[in-house]
């Protein structure tokens, strides 16, 4: 399998199990519950990313920001 190309931004749209944990600093299984709840999963093929926008929405509801 060819490894998957990665180019550094700022503004990214998705991003993979890995990266949301880095973002979130949680674990692997409370990232994909927070996934899931926000409905921020999609799946492309194999691969399984999640919407950085609907996370972020979701992790501010839960923290009462508006």
């Amino acid at each position: 399998m060819r490894k998957t190309k990665t180019i550094e931004t700022n503004c990214k749209i998705t991003t993979d199990i890995n990266g949301l944990q880095g973002m979130t600093s949680l674990g692997r299984q409370t990232c994909e519950k927070i996934g899931e709840d926000a409905g921020a999963v999609i799946r492309i093929g194999r691969r399984k990313l999640y919407n950085v926008d609907k996370i972020r929405e979701y992790m501010n509801a839960r923290a009462g920001i508006n």
